[in-house]
């Protein structure tokens, strides 16, 4: 069966994590709406997904693409008991687009997916959608990282505002500065926002990284880093959730995370310059 199939559940999944990304913002009172359709359509990714894996098992046996399809199809299943034990919008935050991306790196690595030319090389499937699928991955990251810096700007702020207000240091700058609440609730929602943009540009680097026509390059250095930064922010946006510590500890968190940020930028730069 061609991989062009993995699509279906691709696509579920990733309408579902859109809809459980507007529903994190939103009470439970009112998100019983977005909470069923996000769960009726993962459920329905995850069952397109059940038929496809299990016809690529028993007509092919377990693969390298096979076994990260089948890691992304435990993901859902965690998703959906953390989600029925603990009932927090987070889950359905993380989970859904990192497996959508190890199924579209299966649909890539299998039959169908990645096109090789002879000789090494590139050969591109479809010009027209790498050009389109690279800018809005560049832009994605960019817009990312941007909410990151933000991110990291109002916690170097409530780091300051905090050690004026211990040390008892009045000042009319300190006075004209947003709240430490203010400053952490902004805190959370760049960071949020961020990991949206992080986790949607991730996706199209590995879609475009696969149409070029070099599969080594989804598990390269350059790959890896981006996924680094969507690991540290995710555990952010987990420990906030079930430690529910604010203040201090996310504001530094909240920093380290953009030295993250800066270190694969600082890599991309490299590369494109060692490349000129």
């Amino acid at each position: 069966m061609s991989s062009y199939f993995l699509a279906l559940p691709i696509g579920l999944y990733l309408v579902g994590w859109l809809i459980e990304f507007m529903r994190y913002w939103r009470s439970s009172a009112t998100g019983g709406l977005m909470t069923f359709w996000s769960g009726g359509l993962l459920a329905m990714g995850w069952g397109a997904h059940t038929f496809l894996l299990a016809y690529g098992i028993w007509g092919d046996g377990v693969r390298l693409n096979t076994a990260l399809s089948l890691v992304a199809w435990a993901l859902l299943i965690v998703n959906y008991f953390v989600h029925l034990r603990w009932g927090n919008a987070v889950f359905g935050f993380i989970f859904p687009p990192f497996a959508a991306g190890l199924l579209l790196a299966t649909a890539l690595l299998g039959e169908g997916g990645i096109v090789q030319a002879p000789g090494g090389a590139r050969e591109l499937i479809d010009p027209a959608a790498w050009q389109v699928g690279l800018i809005t991955h560049i832009v994605a990251i960019l817009a990312g990282n941007m909410l990151f810096a933000m991110a990291c700007l109002f916690s170097v702020v409530y780091l300051y505002q905090e050690h004026q207000i211990k040390a008892k240091v009045i000042r009319l700058l300190v006075s004209r500065l947003p709240s430490l609440n203010t400053l952490d609730r902004l805190n959370h929602r760049a960071i949020a926002l961020g990991f949206f943009f992080l986790s949607l540009g991730i996706l199209l680097g590995i879609g475009v990284g696969g149409m070029e026509g070099q599969p080594e390059a989804m598990l390269s250095l350059r790959r890896a880093v981006p996924l680094l930064t969507w690991i540290v922010y995710a555990a952010f946006l987990l420990q906030r959730t079930f430690q529910r510590q604010r203040g201090r500890i996310t504001a530094i968190w909240s920093i380290v995370g953009f030295v993250v940020v800066m270190t694969s930028l600082a890599l991309e730069i490299y590369i494109l310059a060692s490349r000129a």
